[in-house]
């Protein structure tokens, strides 16, 4: 039975910055193209016959030279391996596409906007797809090439949204078109986050993910798939390449005494849940619980001392003071009025108000104890 060694990829979004990150945004840019590179050195050491590069390669096609300039010479220098790309909606083929502008190296086969088909004699395999032609584009209900009834392995490479209907902006693909495609296996790009290799009548298809989280709503592990795919076969594994992850931690500040005893949970809480290489990475710590009386907690020391470690951190403070706000609230005084109000405008907050109204309940009772300096700005 014929079958292909393939690696499946998408949504790289070399280029995508996290301006969050400051000084560092610029060299976090760089890295996505580090990623593209261990991405194909994967598929040289994996022995792979081709690359299914799903759209989004690119975040946008203003990505300047120093950017899609390596990855055109990191392609050229795996003649062996033919690379798939269809464009997606950040880097559709409009005149400004890299690929249009530049010669492509003559093992990548760019996908045009309409349905197409490249044949591999030499590996038996036929390569189906369509690129993106603008920012939008509609789906099918049907591909337009009817694949032949041989021996050949038929794979399909898109960018798209798994959908119900044909409404999507963003390329719609539906059980039917999966099913009734002919396709041995189908690489999807376009959502960020990995599926379970699937099947459609006898059909394979799987979103890849993105490689590298672009924020801390793409926490988890993130890379690619590597196996074989042929006639009613699928055989892929996961192979996480990540430079960085993203990881959004709570840390429950119940029965500490300190400043330096919360930066020590928090230390700990990060290395329990990242595990090795923890110092590479990027955090989000949510502190929660409550708070020892006599105990300021101070964001931006935490966040000094925990950035010293690794490679960026933020925090956002969640905690209460460790008093009992239902006696608060009964007494009669203007601090459990206070209290009182806050806690019945809490009771049908949504959950994002319920976070603002705590921060205002946390913020106002250390007013009532003289914490809070007035300021004019």
């Amino acid at each position: 039975m014929n079958s292909v060694k393939i690696l499946h990829c998408a949504d790289i979004h070399i280029g995508a910055a996290e301006s969050f990150l400051g000084a560092r945004a610029d060299s976090r840019r760089y890295e996505t193209v580090l990623t593209f590179e261990r991405i194909i050195d994967t598929a040289v050491n994996a022995g792979v016959d081709v690359v299914a590069v799903a759209g989004d390669l690119f975040d946008s096609n203003t990505a300047d030279a120093r950017l899609y300039r390596p990855v055109l010479e990191k392609i050229a220098s795996v003649p062996d391996i033919k690379v798939l790309f269809a464009a997606g909606n950040h880097d559709p083929l409009l005149s400004s596409s890299p690929f249009l502008k530049n010669k492509n190296p003559g093992n990548l086969y760019v996908f045009p906007e309409h349905d197409h088909c490249f044949t591999f004699d030499d590996i038996k395999l036929r390569a189906y797809g369509r690129s993106f032609g603008n920012v939008y584009m509609q789906g099918e209900q049907s591909f337009g090439i009817t694949p032949p009834d041989d021996e050949y392995v038929n794979l399909m490479v898109l960018h798209g949204e798994l959908t119900g209907d044909l409404s999507s902006q963003y390329n719609a693909v539906t059980a039917e078109f999966i099913k009734n495609s002919g396709m041995d296996y189908i690489a999807l790009g376009h959502i960020h986050k990995r599926t379970e290799p699937q099947k459609s009548g006898n059909t394979y298809y799987a979103y890849c993910g993105c490689p590298e989280g672009q924020g801390f709503d793409e926490t988890g592990e993130k890379g690619v798939y590597v196996g074989t795919v042929g006639k009613s076969l699928c055989a892929l594994e996961f192979i996480p390449l990540a430079k960085r992850r993203h990881f959004h931690i709570k840390t429950d500040v119940i029965g500490l005494a300190s400043q330096a005893e919360i930066v020590n949970k928090i230390a700990e809480d990060i290395k329990n849940t990242a595990g090795s290489g923890w110092e590479e990475n990027l955090y989000k710590i949510e502190l929660a619980g409550g708070v020892k009386e006599g105990i300021d907690v101070n964001t931006a020391e935490i966040i000094a001392r925990i950035s010293d470690t690794v490679y960026y951190a933020k925090v956002k403070d969640s905690t209460v003071p460790a008093l009992d706000i239902e006696q608060l609230a009964s007494e009669i005084s203007l601090k459990g009025l206070f209290v009182k109000n806050m806690l019945s405008r809490m009771e049908n907050a949504s959950k994002d108000e319920k976070e603002e109204l705590a921060a205002a309940l946390r913020l106002g009772l250390k007013a009532f104890d003289s914490e809070v300096a007035y300021s004019e700005d």
